[in-house]
């Protein structure tokens, strides 16, 4: 009997480490806007902005070259963040849409219409929102092969008198080998 129990306890023991050992669902996240703001004579003016931006700032702030970083977005925690490329490893969280929204969902789960509130982790208040199609597919052990997410983002910060819209959409699996989301 123990010699047939385990076979069954190394198989249990393997499934477990695989799942334990999963890192993220990551997909590289394009951000094409505009952001509004006043210049030092009080005129308004219009700046172009990029995703590029976001890894710049967290290159800038965590002494990191932004050529080794990508911007991703994480649909199991429903935020962006910025992960080196090589590996997936977390480096910096940058918006979330984690805690308010509405989701209008189709039968099958694949198709999601979302309005979501905007945070981040310098301001208590929502900074605006998005509104958008989250599309996903999973294989039949559930286990997620793909997620497009396009849509529209407008908020703002008010403490530094900056009014931000964007364009946004999902490309590129970033695979995640640290297998250990923070």
């Amino acid at each position: 009997m123990k010699r047939k129990m385990i076979p069954v306890l190394l198989s249990v023991l393997s499934l477990m480490t695989a799942s334990a050992s999963k890192g993220d669902d990551l997909f590289q996240l394009f951000w094409r806007g505009t952001y509004y703001t006043k210049n030092d004579t009080g005129h308004i003016i219009a700046v172009q902005f990029t995703e590029q931006d976001f890894v710049n700032k967290v290159a800038q702030d965590n002494g990191l070259d932004p050529s080794t970083l990508v911007f991703v977005y994480r649909p199991d925690r429903r935020d962006t963040v910025v992960v080196r490329a090589s590996n997936g490893q977390f480096i910096a969280d940058v918006i979330q849409m984690e805690y308010t929204w509405t989701d209008v969902v189709n039968p099958t789960g694949a198709v999601i219409v979302r309005h979501a509130l905007l945070f981040d982790e310098y301001h208590q208040a929502a900074l605006g929102s998005f509104f958008g199609l989250e599309i996903s597919s999973h294989d039949a052990n559930g286990n997620l092969v793909n997620d497009s997410l396009n849509g529209t983002v407008l908020y703002s910060k008010p403490d530094i008198g900056v009014v931000y819209g964007a364009q946004i959409w999902t490309g590129q699996r970033i695979v995640d080998r640290t297998g250990t989301p923070p």
